[in-house]
């Protein structure tokens, strides 16, 4: 969804917490201290190893979030492997 910034926003802006986002471009997963990309979880975190423990965690959130958006975009199988960017790990989308 299109957000405005606020008057004092930059898109390169860091903040005190991490979000998970998604990148259409690659296809992939990364979690960041910066807002405003493509798609991101609404959840925050403390830190960058809390945001990737989580993705760890919970595949099945992500590879539903991304197959809705493929559902929506188009371009790539939602058959891949998830990727997430900061610890350049893939994690098998076997049948699940």
């Amino acid at each position: 969804m299109y957000q405005e910034l606020k008057g004092n926003e930059n898109f390169s802006d860091k903040y005190a917490t991490w979000v998970i986002a998604y990148c259409l471009d690659t296809d992939s997963f990364f979690a960041i201290n910066q807002r405003h990309f493509f798609w991101e979880y609404n959840d925050e975190f403390q830190c960058e190893n809390d945001a990737i423990n989580y993705f760890r965690n919970h595949l099945n959130e992500f590879r539903n979030a991304r197959k809705e958006i493929l559902s929506h975009c188009g371009g790539w199988s939602i058959d891949k492997d998830l990727f997430l960017e900061n610890t350049k790990e893939r994690f098998s989308n076997a049948k699940r």
